[in-house]
């Protein structure tokens, strides 16, 4: 069964879902042996740290355009595609009765196809949630608490796999986890990206005042008969 790879990346005015057939590392393919590509945790661990830069890099490509509406749109589309890919490859593994504490990591590819989607997406909405909050929350709007659920559960998830996650993604699901539950934050928490979204939004609200102050006019001024 061929391995797949899929992750949400949102790159300035693109959305794209990768779908790997191969795997890479350092732009190196890693070829699937007779169609089949079951990785050992060690060479998936170097995988999805490649990935994880890739989300880095696609969140300060969307920090630095500083365009709140197409940020919005982006993060929309990326949202709703995370929260599907999550959700049916849950059903993969549930339907394996897939433990990740008591399995290790999987052994079999659809199994394999199924922890990597799912790790890759629940880092990829935490780095979202993160640097755009305001946007987030917003999107979440009355589906916050499904959000909530979800995200918690991915925090547990991706922390089932100490021998592939490294220190970066450790500390990102730590942030993750009290930034969506704030009875559990330390008392020392702040997300400065709060302020930043704030900053944003009040740009973006000044831009939207100043063109209905502007408006069309039609009496062309007054004009001496």
């Amino acid at each position: 069964m061929l391995f797949l790879s899929r992750s949400i990346a949102v790159i300035c005015v693109h959305f794209l879902i990768i779908t790997h057939n191969k795997h890479t590392i350092n732009g190196q393919g890693v070829e699937n042996e007779g169609n089949k590509s079951v990785l050992s945790a060690s060479l998936y661990s170097k995988i999805f740290k490649e990935r994880r830069n890739e989300h880095q890099t696609v969140i300060k490509n969307m920090i630095t355009s500083q365009n709140y509406e197409k940020n919005f749109k982006l993060l929309k589309l990326a949202y709703g595609k995370i929260f599907q890919l999550i959700r049916d490859s849950n059903i993969t593994m549930t339907s394996y009765a897939y433990e990740p504490l008591r399995d290790g990591f999987a052994q079999n590819s659809n199994l394999q196809d199924a922890v990597s989607t799912v790790m890759e997406n629940c880092c990829i909405a935490a780095e979202s949630l993160i640097h755009f909050p305001e946007i987030s929350y917003r999107i979440f709007g009355k589906q916050y608490l499904e959000w909530k659920l979800m995200l918690n559960w991915c925090y547990e998830f991706v922390n089932s796999f100490p021998h592939i996650i490294d220190e970066s993604t450790a500390k990102l699901m730590t942030i993750l986890f009290q930034e969506i539950n704030e009875e559990f934050r330390n008392p020392e928490y702040v997300n400065p990206y709060h302020e930043a979204s704030k900053h944003q939004e009040k740009k973006k609200e000044n831009k939207r005042h100043k063109k209905l102050k502007k408006g069309p006019s039609l009496s062309g001024g007054k004009k001496e008969l």
